[in-house]
């Protein structure tokens, strides 16, 4: 078995681990009925749903030969925006207005999920480090927001946040000397088992803060 299709699979326990976060979150939603634990439960199985199709489209399931990294990165970095964005909410009405724009991405997302046929294959480096660096950026600004609401109010909730987000930015930053070196190709499997270690972090974040 190939470091790539290694790699691959890696992904899968991203996918479940994030589909657990958005169980857990609906959950509490239920009982508390916060918006913010709403907004979670959306990002969080929009970051699953786009890791499990993607991981079940580049192991050519089903004979597909077709590209989904681009599906994956749109789930990821819309599922973390929305997470940095819904920390930043002051009001009620801002949270609606968050609510109802995240209603509209997430037809967005389905319609990128449709087109995946018609994308072509990534055949730069760069444009998986573009890809990848999206992430980094937006994950960052969750990273310094939670380490900022830490320092303000220091909470149980806001110390895991930022620190899941600390290590899901490293485990996407440790992406890119396999993007650019064939021979690092390995440390993309590292890479993959922070990001699960980050998202196992939300969850406990989720479920004991």
């Amino acid at each position: 078995m190939s470091i790539s299709v290694i790699a691959n699979l890696m992904s899968l326990p991203i996918g479940i681990i994030c589909l657990l976060v958005s169980i857990r979150a609906f959950y509490i939603y239920r009982v508390s009925q916060s918006d913010m634990l709403l907004v979670l439960a959306i990002s969080m199985a929009s970051i699953s749903l786009s890791t499990l199709l993607a991981t079940a489209i580049t192991a050519h399931i089903g004979g597909t030969q077709y590209n989904g990294e681009f599906e994956r990165a749109f789930g990821s970095c819309t599922g973390g925006l929305f997470i940095f964005l819904s920390s930043l909410v002051k009001t009620s009405e801002e949270m609606n207005q968050l609510k109802r724009w995240q209603i509209v991405v997430a037809g967005i997302f389905i319609i990128v999920a449709l087109l995946t046929p018609f994308y072509p294959p990534i055949t730069n480096a760069w444009e998986t480090f573009a890809l990848n660096s999206l992430r980094v950026i937006i994950y960052g600004c969750a990273f310094l927001r939670y380490a900022l609401l830490y320092t303000a109010k220091s909470t149980r909730f806001s110390l895991l946040m930022w620190v899941s987000f600390l290590v899901l930015v490293t485990g996407f930053m440790l992406n890119i000397p396999g993007e650019f070196q064939a021979g690092l190709a390995a440390v993309t499997i590292v890479a993959a088992g922070v990001r699960i270690i980050g998202y196992t972090s939300l969850l406990v974040a989720y479920s004991v803060g």
